[in-house]
């Protein structure tokens, strides 16, 4: 831990904590649907949450919700058609000490705004870096992924979803972190008592715009697959997927109140990215007993047990990932194991109550994290 950091005041207690979350944009991602998750649950244990939201036409910040701001982001909708956030949002010009309220603990996952957040005063409260994913895979110019490098060097506390993460935090920035995963809602992924088996198998894949998510290489894989397995389809989702010209299926954009049955609906779901801090996607999928084919992309390490949980080749290799598609698709027996077993895997091991503990852990303990995690 580093001295600059301000020492949380022994007279705080658990249950009364000021914790303000900075949303870095208005889109739908899996995470800042993670942020949203986590204001609304630290409210649920009785915390005082805010959300800061960073909006240049706000000459001044004052509570709203989300309901009442209608706030967009590339003509997208509005946050409020697709989730509940039950804590009010600040808005503010900039992320400057005159606009942020005071706080015990100040969370930040985005790269632009770590740096603000850095400049603020203690009175600010002890700053949290959720580094979600290494950003630096994002901008394509070398001076806009230094410029990302230099966020991680930074004197704020370090927090990762994934193991690799933090390694890369350790060896490559010299920064100590301790890991949270992730958890999911499961009343947004129900199961039915039978789970339907398409016959011929129904592939899924979410389009990103990203290179580093490998549409790329799954398309193309997908299309080797294909070759051996000719009553193979493939949807895509993700408000990505209706900016393409492609033979496949468009779902569009897909509320998260919706996800649950559109997995339901296929039965291969198909992970290609090339490098993932973590992916709610693919464990999403399983949650609904989908088989999984993924990349060994990192955050993949976490959820996917190649034969155990998911079949698993590596990035930038679509014909490996061709093959496990392949073999979904030919073996129904395999298909059914790695589809309950990753299931019954996910359902055990993401639910929201043990994370909370260890994020309110993490929240009042400056002692955490001192190496990589394990």
């Amino acid at each position: 831990m580093h001295a600059s950091q301000s020492r949380q005041p022994a007279s705080v207690a658990i249950d009364q904590l000021r914790i303000q979350i900075v949303l870095p944009f208005c889109d739908l991602t899996g995470g800042n649907l993670i942020l949203l998750e986590l204001a609304n649950r630290f409210a649920a244990r009785g915390h005082r949450v805010g959300m800061l939201f960073e909006h240049e036409g706000a000459p001044w910040w004052k509570p709203r919700s989300f309901t009442r701001m209608k706030l967009r982001d590339g003509r997208r909708r509005p946050w409020v058609d697709w989730f509940d956030l039950r804590v009010p949002v600040l808005r503010c010009p900039r992320l400057e000490n005159r606009h942020v309220p005071d706080a015990d603990v100040i969370l930040v996952s985005h790269w632009r705004q770590v740096p603000q957040v850095a400049a603020l005063s203690a009175a600010k409260g002890r700053k949290l870096y959720y580094v979600q994913a290494y950003e630096t895979d994002f901008p394509e110019d070398a001076e806009s992924q230094a410029a990302v490098d230099a966020t991680y060097r930074l004197p704020l506390q370090h927090i990762v979803p994934a193991s690799w993460l933090g390694r890369l935090m350790w060896e490559r920035f010299g920064q100590p972190s301790v890991k949270i995963g992730y958890a999911l809602d499961f009343t947004r992924f129900p199961l039915p008592d039978t789970r339907t088996i398409h016959t011929p198998p129904r592939c899924l894949m979410q389009h990103h715009g990203l290179a580093v998510k490998g549409v790329a290489d799954g398309l193309r894989a997908f299309e080797l697959a294909r070759r051996a397995v000719p009553d193979l389809t493939l949807a895509l989702f993700g408000p990505h997927s209706r900016t393409v010209e492609t033979p496949y299926r468009s779902l569009g954009f897909v509320l998260p109140t919706d996800l649950g049955r559109m997995y339901l609906d296929h039965d291969i779901f198909i992970w290609p990215s090339r490098r993932e801090g973590y992916g709610l996607p693919p464990v999403e999928a399983m949650a609904s007993q989908c088989a999984v084919a993924t990349t060994d992309n990192g955050g993949s390490e976490e959820f996917a047990v190649h034969e155990e949980t998911a079949l698993v080749s590596p990035p930038h290799d679509a014909e490996a990932l061709a093959a496990n598609i392949i073999r979904l698709a030919r073996d129904q027996d395999v298909r059914r194991r790695l589809a309950a077993n990753g299931s019954a895997a996910v359902r055990r091991t993401m639910t929201w109550d043990p994370i909370i503990d260890v994020w309110e852990r993490a929240l009042m303990d400056e002692t955490l994290g001192t190496g990589p995690p394990t």
